[in-house]
């Protein structure tokens, strides 16, 4: 299905308003992207909240460059925010699952990220 700009444009005014849901998105490189590295990542930031690129690489023993390259990644598709805190970045979750749905090849986030209790 191919859509024009003007159905993308109103799509994303719909979603802004509360309307309806984002259409959900191809999960092809999503898959590809969560190798058993960044899914320990995902966990351990789900986990421990990690106030800092520093702390994260402590709790995790990795190089900075290599978390840094994994989170910009996961960033990409949804699944963190990279928060600037002065000279510092700090990972903070955005969602808790995904649905993959096999039949159409899409993915969605369920399940925002919540502070542990």
């Amino acid at each position: 299905m191919t859509r024009t700009l003007t159905t993308l444009r109103e799509e994303m005014r719909s979603v802004a308003n509360g309307e309806r849901s984002p259409s959900p998105r191809p999960a092809a490189p999503l898959l590809a992207a969560l190798s058993s590295e960044a899914l320990e990542l995902l966990k351990v930031v789900l986990r421990e909240r990690p106030t800092s690129m520093t702390a994260l690489v402590g709790l995790t023993g990795r190089a900075q460059s290599n978390i840094s390259r994994s989170l910009q990644r996961l960033a990409g598709h949804g699944l963190v925010r990279l928060v600037r805190v002065g000279r510092e970045v700090r990972p903070e979750p955005i969602v808790r699952s995904l649905v993959v749905d096999l039949a159409t090849g899409t993915y969605e986030a369920r399940g925002v990220a919540t502070a542990p209790a």
